[in-house]
């Protein structure tokens, strides 16, 4: 009767072991499987950075334009001695710079203009 006993404390013993161990296998196994994934995500990630990094390149205006200056070599890119300045008459500037001044003062909050710190100072001119 205490052999059959035995035996039986033992198979138990011997499947609570080897539950445990399996157990521990399959941890081990995932910290592997998270480790590999992890490296494959760095790996995608620095892909992603050299990826972006070559449509920037391709996207930039230098890129474009050697390459449009490669499709049709009759073109160049301007230079500063091709920069033509001209004159232009006072009352010209003159009213560029009103028109300026008057839509800064539309921009302005509607709110502000009651107050009288809100209204901005313009310097007059000397004519």
């Amino acid at each position: 009767m205490q052999l059959c006993k035995f035996f039986k404390v033992m198979s138990i013993v011997i499947v609570l072991a080897l539950t445990y161990i399996h157990m521990q296998m399959q941890i081990v196994d995932l910290a592997y499987r998270g480790n590999k994934k992890e490296q494959q995500i760095k790996r995608l990630v620095e892909e992603n950075g050299n990826m972006t990094y070559k449509i920037l390149i391709l996207k930039s205006a230098n890129h474009l334009g050697v390459a449009m200056l490669e499709e049709n070599p009759d073109m160049q890119f301007a230079d500063a001695h091709d920069v033509v300045q001209i004159a232009a008459p006072k009352e010209l500037l003159m009213e560029d710079q009103l028109n300026e001044q008057s839509k800064l003062a539309k921009r302005t909050n509607p709110l502000l203009s009651l107050l009288s710190f809100g209204i901005e100072a313009e310097a007059k001119t000397a004519e």
